[in-house]
């Protein structure tokens, strides 16, 4: 019997120390970030019939607990927190899991410009798309990988895309005599003016006129060089249904619409003069003798609730073959308006464009090919407004900030001016998070028990929110530690107690 009690109060010292151990270490790890508390559940050893004292006490689990830590600002932009479930995925520099797992949002940038957390794990996450990204909306990939955040922007790009979002006040006066769509000498749509405004540089006489509208971007060449585009908005007239020609919606009436030009210039800054030089035109195959006009036209027709509905082209760049002011006669006995000669539907509403620009290496003349998003322009009265103007190229930068959203999104800004979503974080949870491998710095990785991680992208399908310049604390709660610790330490007392009593009893039969 005296040995019974011996082994079960050995078991019970040795229960309470590991419990004591657990304790220890929670309060250890109370100001380590992202640290999950744990606690030592306990449970009996028994065997025999229903009458036996039982064989003592052992520890059966040590369970962590993976509630929310209280998270505080830091105020550093590459400290970040999960508000809510799962865990940010990190690469094993080790080489020895694929992947680990980790609250600990406490980043940096390496010497090569990855983001990694404090001892070189890469964060993992998913890159921008930049083939199926466009400014206004950023694609990312679906497959993992590490965030570089150097790399991008060392090499320039040319501009290939503009978005033009702009409103053109449709109360704004047309140059026309009425809205027949009837064209006095002064438009900007009779022969001479048109002539013009598509080569105002080389055109013998300048336009006497005033555009309605302007606004300018800059744009790049290849080698990140800077140019100054200009568009310049010249309201025509407007064209009600019995001059008109186009049908609009397919029921095979024609449609009122409103009739703008555009024209895009592209200049160089003359650093030397201050002046800006214009640039060349290269959009058809008919060469000029002059080598080129220096501006682009397009003809933006609005349908009668301000949408636009069609661009028009030159079918080619000289002036001399684009009338613009021959048009035919009408039911009405008047002319018929868009029947403009040499001027044809581009059938899309981002129309190409192509300028040659003076390489400032090699002084020779190169393109920059683009395309100009205009869909999104309109025609409502009241007053002009520009939504938004932006261009995809860019000079060479460095990395000077960044920023990340509630949904993972990290915004990089760069010393050229960009500041583009470059990468979302991914997170990753599990079935069973207390059958993950421990692996200590606050890192785990998967195991078999704890099923395959369940990989998705912050603040969505129940993952937690990304909280930038805060982190999460350790969740342990230190009152409530040291209650447990002084119950395990009676625990521990109390079990010695029965050792030393069985020692007692043993004693007094040796003694008898």
């Amino acid at each position: 019997m005296s040995a019974n009690f011996d082994l079960n109060a050995v078991s019970g010292i040795n229960a309470a120390a590991s419990g004591l151990a657990v304790i220890s270490n929670n309060l250890a790890n109370a100001e380590s970030f992202g640290f999950k508390s744990s606690r030592a559940e306990f449970a009996d050893m028994f065997s025999g019939s229903q009458n036996s004292p039982g064989n003592g006490v052992l520890v059966e689990s040590i369970t962590q607990n993976f509630s929310q830590g209280t998270i505080n600002g830091t105020g550093r932009d590459l400290d970040m927190a999960l508000d809510g479930e799962g865990f940010f995925v990190l690469g094993d520099a080790s080489g020895k899991y694929e992947a680990i797992y980790t609250r600990n949002g406490s980043f940096k940038l390496d010497k090569n410009g990855f983001l990694t957390d404090q001892t070189g794990n890469p964060v993992q996450g998913y890159a921008r798309n930049d083939a199926l990204s466009t400014e206004q909306d950023a694609v990312f990939s679906t497959t993992l990988g590490a965030i570089d955040l150097d790399e991008i922007n060392k090499v320039p790009r040319a501009t290939s895309e503009m978005v033009f979002d702009i409103n053109l006040d449709g109360q704004e006066a047309y140059n026309s005599a009425n809205n027949t769509g009837v064209l006095t000498t002064d438009s900007v749509g009779t022969a001479a003016h048109l002539a013009e405004i598509i080569d105002p540089v080389n055109s013998p006489t300048a336009y006497s006129g005033f555009p309605d509208f302007s606004t300018n971007k800059t744009i790049h060449d290849s080698l990140g060089g800077e140019h100054r585009i200009t568009a310049d908005y010249f309201k025509r007239a407007v064209v009600d249904t019995g001059n008109s020609n186009v049908d609009f919606n397919g029921d095979g009436n024609n449609d009122k619409y409103t009739s703008w030009f555009v024209r895009y210039t592209v200049s160089d800054l003359d650093k030397e003069t201050g002046n800006y030089i214009p640039s060349g035109v290269d959009n058809t195959t008919t060469a000029q003798a002059n080598g080129g006009n220096t501006a682009l036209v397009f003809e933006l027709r609005f349908d009668d609730k301000g949408v636009l509905q069609r661009v028009y082209e030159p079918n080619s760049k000289d002036p001399a073959l684009i009338t613009g002011d021959s048009p035919t006669i009408g039911l009405n006995g008047e002319p018929i308006f868009d029947d403009l000669a040499g001027w044809t539907d581009t059938g899309t509403l981002k129309p190409d464009m192509q300028w040659l620009i003076n390489n400032p290496l090699t002084g020779a003349v190169d393109p920059i090919s683009m395309t100009a998003e205009l869909s999104d322009m309109t025609e409502y009265s009241g007053s002009y407004n520009i939504r938004g103007v932006s261009q995809n190229g860019y000079e060479i930068g460095d990395l000077i900030g960044l920023s990340t959203g509630r949904d993972g999104v990290i915004e990089a800004r760069y010393s050229n001016g960009r500041a583009i979503p470059v990468a979302q974080l991914a997170v990753a949870n599990f079935a069973d998070k207390n059958a993950m491998h421990k692996l200590g710095g606050q890192t785990y990785a998967e195991s078999f028990n704890s099923g395959t991680a369940q990989l998705g992208s912050p603040d969505n399908n129940g993952m937690g929110s990304i909280v930038q310049g805060s982190l999460e604390y350790s969740n342990v709660d230190t009152t409530a530690e040291l209650v447990n610790m002084i119950q395990t330490q009676r625990t521990y007392q109390a079990s010695a107690q029965v050792l030393s009593t069985s020692q007692t009893l043993t004693q007094t039969i040796l003694n008898l």
